[in-house]
């Protein structure tokens, strides 16, 4: 396929600016970029876009690509509520699935400080059939009698070398679990779908070019649990439409890793680097903190890690060593020097040939370590969407002096950091890359929310400034060099949006704007009627 894509308003993304011109595309790569005159003879077709916006097409940073797929195609159903009960009530209208009910989305947060839920809540609305509730942020999972009784979970079957809470009433376990061991649970009764997963993934792949993804960074959903719900056999197919780059966790046996990294290295499908946690979430009291929870469980209660602090130095250090990029799940400022800190140091000792080690989330930052996050070869991973889970309650969770100075995205910026844009779906569920965009720039939900000031009003990001991190920025963390802008010799993967974005006054506007045409390879794979 040959031709030439003409537009008044093309992205540059070094310069952070449109132009006018043309882009030819030529066997699936930009061959050519042209400012103001286009030539005639090129052989070629010229597709005149009009003032619409080309961008590189949008890159999805970070994602749970197998468990999105379940929640898009409504293997796993959306649950919320401010009670334990509530909960439990919408449970009981989950469809039945190879024996199970299944949701997502509750957080135990919303139940106030340190409550959790229990079994016995579950089991006066579903007591008949095995239910599973996964929590919104995926660390939590949530489970009524029948549900343990079938995964034949009992004080004496669990696994002792998986960490991770286990909660107890009265010395009687109560179907809730934390981190690693919740992980262990889920993988075990989500492998009802893989029969049908490679159509639920392409399927998912399509919702997603609506958007106008076309690559994403599917991430491990936990270090621990031997079953790290990435997938790479089941997301193999020809017809495949987003580019996926995948993180397992990373291991001190690596022959496993080695044999991912040496059989996936397609441009479609690739082991990118692997994936590492070093503490939680706040929510749950499991990032770890450098002080103590403004409303502790217990005394000195600063979070945890979920694996040994030396260990992930250790980890840390190997994946250097080999050369497989490493992405640290930290959000705690605790966490959040420790990886830092950790990441200098194998950077120095081994520093990567290729690729870029990011760290995930950075939620609560203490500025005192911005020095940091300026090395080489480092990109910051972040998701605007998160600033807006739970966040009335961030305050009660690590206090308003730690509060204010959480998602400092601009403050990034301002150091010289590179930012990289995702989601974490379905941590949160169909938030698209212009939502994104919006999120960042005016810090309020789409209703408006909160009234009055933004969030940590002085962090908002111009437009410009959000595209680039949710283009070059995230093919950065995804350690691609060949995506992610519009220059020549990079794979022809373009968006066309109805509005030149960098026009727009009001950020309100962002949400009005539609992706007309995704482009992959130079292939269009979507393109709104």
């Amino acid at each position: 396929m040959h031709y030439i894509l003409k537009s008044k308003a093309i992205f540059d993304t070094e310069k952070k600016e449109t132009f006018s011109g043309g882009i030819e595309i030529k066997d699936g790569y930009i061959t050519a970029v042209y400012q103001q005159t286009i030539p005639t003879d090129r052989g070629c077709d010229i597709i005149d876009c009009g003032s619409q916006m080309i961008i590189p097409s949008f890159i999805d940073a970070h994602v749970h690509f197998y468990l999105a797929s379940l929640v898009y195609n409504k293997r796993l159903t959306v649950v919320s509520g401010r009670s334990p009960e509530e909960v439990a009530k919408q449970a009981e209208t989950l469809p039945i699935q190879n024996g199970w009910r299944i949701g997502i989305g509750w957080y135990a947060s919303d139940f106030g400080q340190q409550v959790y839920p229990t079994r016995w809540k579950l089991d006066a609305t579903t007591h008949d059939v095995p239910t599973l509730l996964i929590s919104g942020d995926a660390h939590t999972i949530w489970l009524n009698s029948a549900g343990m009784n079938a995964l034949n979970i009992t004080p004496e079957t669990l696994p002792k070398e998986i960490t991770g809470e286990r909660f107890y009433e009265n010395n009687v376990l109560t179907g809730v679990f934390l981190e690693a061991i919740a992980i262990y649970y889920l993988a075990k009764v989500l492998e009802i779908f893989h029969e049908t997963a490679t159509e639920d993934c392409l399927m998912y792949m399509k919702q997603l070019n609506q958007m106008g993804i076309t690559a994403v960074g599917d991430v491990a959903l936990t270090g621990e649990s031997p079953d790290d719900l990435v997938y790479p056999h089941l997301y193999a197919h020809q017809q495949a439409t987003v580019r996926i780059n995948f993180f397992p966790a990373m291991r001190e046996e690596t022959q496993h890793l080695d044999t991912l990294s040496s059989k996936y290295t397609s441009p479609m499908l690739q082991m990118s680097g692997v994936k590492q946690f070093f503490d939680g979430v706040t929510s749950s009291h499991t990032a770890l903190l450098k002080e103590p929870y403004a409303n502790p469980y217990h005394a000195h209660d600063v979070g945890i890690p979920l694996i040994p602090i030396e260990k992930m130095r250790r980890l840390i250090h190997l994946a250097n060593q080999k050369g497989f990029p490493i992405r640290i799940h930290a959000i705690g400022d605790k966490a959040i020097q420790l990886t830092l800190t950790y990441l200098k140091e194998a950077q120095e000792k081994y520093p990567l040939l290729k690729g870029n080690n990011t760290v995930e989330h950075l939620e609560v930052m203490d500025l005192a370590d911005l020095p940091l996050v300026t090395q080489p070869n480092l990109v910051l991973s972040v998701q605007p969407s998160h600033l807006l889970v739970g966040y009335d309650t961030l305050d009660e969770e690590v206090g308003p002096i730690r509060a204010k100075d959480m998602f400092p995205f601009q403050t990034f910026l301002d150091v010289g950091a590179t930012l990289g844009f995702g989601t974490d779906v379905p941590v949160v569920v169909d938030v698209t890359p212009l939502e994104s965009l919006y999120y960042a720039v005016a810090r309020k939900t789409t209703d408006g929310l909160p009234e009055g000031e933004a969030l940590m009003s002085h962090q908002k990001m111009s437009i410009a400034d959000a595209l680039v991190a949710h283009t070059s920025g995230a093919a950065a963390a995804i350690s691609r060099d060949d995506v992610g802008t519009i220059c020549v010799g990079k794979r022809a993967d373009l968006a066309v949006l109805s509005d030149n974005i960098l026009h727009l006054s009001n950020p309100q506007d962002i949400l009005n704007v539609q992706v007309l045409k995704t482009i992959l390879n130079g292939d269009i794979v979507y393109q709104k009627i």
